[in-house]
């Protein structure tokens, strides 16, 4: 007779492992970034790079060492203080003697990187490396805030223009083609002699605008041939609104071109301002890179390190954005996927 056998005696079967959308999210993502620094490396560089500049801008205030508007002097050998002593009594001692006489000390006017000074001063005594660092507020400003506005109009015109058809589609691609009719430069310069002085708001304002653009047609494209899949069609069967067939089944198919257009744009908006600023069409308070490199122009060939940092830090982060875009691109863009290796996740 075959004896009874309790569950603790059964052979234990060996569980399966988890996949990986059984794991936790932060496990998952882990592994997804994983993946995107092993298959792009380059977008991965990118990706770095953008996360320097990034943390540059939001702890500028721990990472600057110094006030970006501090003056910084040194000792001035031709100090003397027995002169500075009688002149505060005999003013015309000033007009007989040089001014540096009664000052104890002296500007430090682009001076070469030390210990104090990593990367030297500009032409008005300031730090250049906390100049560069909190000049990547603005890049950043300028960039994400610009970028922004032309994602959020353009991609609602671009969903109603591809959905509707018929005349507000005519209409909105002809001022589509009249903005893109202008060099974006001629419009930009346009835009900022409308007001005396254009602050840092009114760029990211104008840069935006005339980012609409373009992007009104990644959009549309998109659109175009969503519209006629068959989920679309068994909404607007339902008696599904206009407005709620866009946002709610249109709009979530078209996100990856945006997300890819968004991203690749900032560093362009980024160099937009720098041009505007080395133009001195840019916010005259605000610590631009383009506006630096241009005094660094002007120093010559003898004190080229002003230029050549400012310069480094404005491509590393034009760049940055760039292969992280084009990296983004590959992956969201599902034609892409499989070409040349692993193109996606």
């Amino acid at each position: 007779m075959q004896s009874e056998q309790t569950f603790d005696q059964l052979p234990q079967i060996e569980s399966f492992p988890k996949s990986l959308s059984d794991r936790a999210f932060a496990y998952r993502a882990l592994v997804e970034v994983g993946r995107f620094f092993r298959y792009k490396p380059l977008g991965g560089f990118g990706v770095f790079l953008v996360a320097v500049c990034l943390a540059a801008a939001i702890f500028a205030p721990w990472v600057s060492r110094y006030n970006p508007n501090a003056l910084f002097t040194g000792n001035n050998p031709n100090y003397d203080p027995k002169l500075a002593a009688q002149a505060a009594t005999d003013p015309t001692l000033r007009l007989k003697y040089d001014s540096s006489v009664f000052t104890p000390g002296k500007p430090l006017l682009h001076v070469g990187p030390s210990a104090a000074h990593w990367l030297g001063t500009d032409t008005v005594s300031h730090d250049l490396y906390a100049r560069i660092i909190y000049g990547s507020r603005t890049a950043v400003t300028v960039g994400f805030g610009s970028a922004a506005i032309a994602m959020v109009a353009g991609t609602i015109l671009g969903i109603m223009s591809a959905y509707w058809g018929g005349a507000f589609d005519f209409i909105t691609q002809r001022v589509v083609d009249s903005l893109q009719a202008f060099p974006a430069l001629v419009l930009l310069i346009v835009f900022n002699q409308v007001i005396a002085s254009p602050n840092i708001y009114w760029i990211v304002l104008s840069l935006g605008i005339i980012g609409i653009a373009p992007l009104v047609r990644v959009v549309r494209s998109a659109v175009l041939s969503t519209r006629e899949e068959v989920y679309v069609t068994a909404a607007q069967t339902i008696g599904a609104s206009d407005m709620r067939i866009m946002a709610r089944h249109i709009f979530p198919n078209v996100t990856a071109p945006i997300i890819v257009v968004f991203t690749s744009s900032i560093g362009v908006y980024i160099l937009a301002e720098a041009t505007l600023a080395f133009l001195g069409l840019g916010d005259p308070t605000a610590i631009s890179w383009g506006q630096m490199v241009n005094t660094g122009r002007t120093l010559g060939p003898s004190s080229p390190g002003m230029a050549f940092y400012v310069g480094t830090a404005l491509t590393l982060t034009v760049l940055g954005f760039n292969l992280a875009g084009d990296a983004l691109r590959d992956v969201l863009d599902p034609r892409l996927r499989g070409r040349g290796g692993r193109a996606g996740f």
